[in-house]
């Protein structure tokens, strides 16, 4: 006769458990996670499949128990394994620490293994030999050297806990091995890890409920049966110890079915409040009416965007960092920052370059958060003494601001997070996400629409100007034709006149001549131009004006750069106009003051950008440097058709061309030539991280 069949009840109750235990995980498996006990522990529903593991591991082992399989042999072994795995699917639900990460191994497997070889030896033979004996010391040891070392971490537990709780169930192991105790040795190690376990369960969730309250008083009785044995071993005491040991199992499962329960609760509580939370930052980014916002270089209006969004979102801090057509960066609005923080940002956005971002992006300073959040490292973007690490402003949450095709145009940079513990998922990513493309496709708009205007005004001022040179062409050769005649054959006086009248009708005419070149540029053939090369040539040709201007000039132009669709010589012309422009405009500074001419060539998707930046005054007004006749120099300095010609050259190049005013001063103008085709499919795909696009700051 079976004496276990009192346990069929037990193992019923317990496998309708384990179902209902299943049911729920499976349901909610696919459902997105959203962070374990505070903030560390393992995905929930990773934990939940532990837990349903070890609950089919007690059910095979009541199952066994039951059939009357408890022969030495494969049997006994499965069962004793079947024992002990159930407590290690628990503890390592709760404790999932590395032993190693390359490759990763976790310390339950590693504590784990020795237990299931102890387990196997002394099922298939209950009384080993010396080498069997051997080999549980050494089972033993090293399961022991594994759980003081796992105890080390500092994970959710106080490391003297662990320890004291290792001491003395590993002391137990090794006397009950060395006394040949073996089958006392699988109990002691069960009812180790399940205390353990225990207090886990305590640490992690730090809450009476429940579940909790029935999951550890389940665990306590079920794991101290050597304690339990004497008290219930007394003479009239009618309590059956394994009858209490189903019940502390019954009760343990129940108790994590509740808890299971209790944190779906607890996420759909939590994912009503994010939905909340993130419909209330999409009505606040809603409400920010970009479409009106300028983007000029001198202008704050990031500043309302990044107080919502320090407002609104899960961080208590945002600047902006726009990018300049200088090459570096700009603080153009922060929000929930001091003072000295702001300084210290502005410091380092200025000595930033989108080369400098590029190189150290191939390091280990970028982390990807979620989405297109990424954490990055400010240590290489920092100068020893850096006030920003004396304020311990190391690391940000960063997402770019890019235009349609990829091109970098600044970043959203953000730091404070609000609820530390917990972990960033989509939901509160997504709303920033599309507040910069929305940034990103506002700047790009405003630059369109005004390249579009300033197009539109320079082509009716050049029809004007064609139907003025024309109308006056005619009259001044007469006028011409007659002065020339009174040089000849007028007295000595009249000569003299006759000369200055010659000479400003000839001045006239060239004016003229420069007004329907600025309407329709003489076309002559293209060809492939090498950009640096034509730089160098400049940088040669303009060595001794700038060296005796005391002007630095900066010239960055690769090799690599692909080939434009150019004619050369009028490129050239464009190039030295607008050079000469900037050391005019550098020549006005005063003594002592910084003289930098900064000429930066990149390759961006399908043209080349070339950039020319002073440290001078700036442009009186940018949206007008490229009309005719508006200069700001003095009279008899110029006419004002200089850059108008430019823009008349690069427009029937198909290319672009902008001027803008830098932050805090100085001016540049940004040109943009097509590739030639034959390069236009193999441009550098990394163009798209080379700057922003013509105009895409405030031009």
């Amino acid at each position: 006769m079976n004496t276990e069949l009192y346990q069929v009840p037990t193992l019923a109750l317990l496998a309708i458990l384990m179902a209902v235990f299943g049911a729920l995980w499976l349901e909610g498996r696919s459902r997105p996670i959203r962070g374990g006990p505070a903030g560390e522990a393992p995905t929930a529903r990773r934990r939940q499949m532990l837990w349903l593991l070890g609950w089919v591991c007690v059910v095979v082992r009541l199952s066994l128990q039951v059939a009357g399989w408890s022969q030495p042999g494969w049997q006994l072994t499965l069962s004793v394994m079947a024992m002990e795995m159930a407590p290690l699917m628990f503890l390592g639900s709760l404790a999932p620490q590395y032993l190693t990460r390359k490759p990763p191994i976790l310390y339950v497997v590693a504590f784990g293994l020795p237990v299931m070889v102890y387990c196997a030896v002394v099922g298939f033979q209950p009384h080993p030999g010396e080498v069997g004996k051997v080999t549980l010391l050494a089972c033993a040891g090293v399961t022991i050297a594994v759980a003081a070392r796992w105890s080390m971490h500092k994970y959710l537990l106080p490391i003297w806990l662990s320890l004291l709780v290792v001491a003395g169930v590993g002391g137990g192991v090794i006397w009950m091995t060395l006394r040949q105790d073996y089958q006392e040795v699988g109990v002691l190690v069960h009812s180790g890890v399940l205390l353990m376990t225990a207090l886990l369960f305590i640490s992690a969730f730090r809450r009476v409920s429940p579940g909790l309250v029935f999951t550890v008083g389940g665990m306590v009785v079920w794991s101290l049966p050597s304690l339990l044995e004497p008290l219930f071993s007394w003479p009239g005491m009618p309590v059956d110890l394994e009858r209490a040991r189903n019940l502390a199992r019954v009760i343990t499962a129940m108790g994590m079915v509740v808890l299971v329960l209790e944190e779906e609760i607890a996420l759909n509580l939590a994912s009503q409040q994010r939905d909340r939370r993130v419909r209330l930052e999409m009505e606040k980014y809603t409400a920010l009416y970009l479409a009106d916002m300028p983007f000029d270089e001198e202008g704050g209006q990031y500043n309302r965007v990044c107080e919502t969004i320090a407002d609104v979102s899960r961080f208590g801090q945002a600047a902006i960092f726009a990018h300049s057509p200088d090459g570096t960066f700009r603080l153009a609005g922060r929000a929930g920052m001091s003072g000295a923080l702001e300084g210290a940002l502005e410091s380092l956005a200025r000595r930033t370059t989108v080369a400098k971002t590029i190189e150290i992006a191939k390091g280990n300073f970028f982390t990807q958060v979620v989405g297109n959040l990424t954490l990055m490292d400010l240590a290489p973007l920092m100068e020893p003494g850096d006030e920003l690490a004396q304020m311990n402003f190391r690391r940000v949450h960063i997402m770019g601001i890019r235009t349609r095709d990829g091109r970098l145009q600044g970043a959203l940079v953000l730091a404070g997070r609000r609820f530390p513990e917990e972990p960033l998922v989509l939901e509160d990513v997504l709303p920033l996400e599309l507040l910069v493309s929305r940034i990103g496709a506002a700047r790009e708009h405003v630059s369109l629409l005004r390249r579009l205007m300033q197009s539109e005004r320079l082509a009716g001022l050049g029809q004007l100007a064609g139907g003025v040179a024309h109308e006056l062409n005619n009259p001044l050769q007469a006028v011409t034709g007659f002065a020339e005649l009174l040089v000849d054959d007028a007295g000595e006086s009249s000569q003299e006149h006759a000369a200055v009248i010659l000479s400003e009708a000839r001045r006239m005419k060239q004016i003229i001549e420069s007004l329907l070149r600025f309407r329709n540029p003489a076309s002559t053939g293209r060809a492939p131009v090498a950009v640096d090369l034509l730089l160098a040539d400049i940088e040669k040709l303009l060595k001794y004006d700038l060296e005796s201007a005391r002007i630095d000039l900066r010239m960055h132009a690769p090799e690599t750069l692909p080939r434009v669709r150019a004619d050369g010589e009028q490129i050239r012309q464009v190039f030295l106009q607008v050079m000469k422009n900037a050391m005019t405009s550098l020549g006005e500074e005063p003594e002592g003051a910084e003289r930098r001419l900064t000429v930066e060539a990149a390759a961006i998707p399908k043209a080349v950008e070339i950039t020319i930046a002073d440290t001078g005054p700036g442009f009186a007004e940018p949206a007008r440097a490229f009309d005719p006749f508006f200069t700001t120099r003095h009279p008899g300095e110029g006419v004002g058709l200089g850059l108008s010609i430019c823009y008349a050259i690069v427009q029937e190049h198909g290319g672009a061309i902008a001027a803008v005013n830098l932050h805090p001063k100085g001016a540049a103008v940004v040109i943009e030539l097509p590739l030639w085709e034959d390069e236009s499919a193999s441009a550098p795909e990394s163009a798209a991280t080379a700057g922003p696009a013509p105009n895409g700051h405030g031009a």
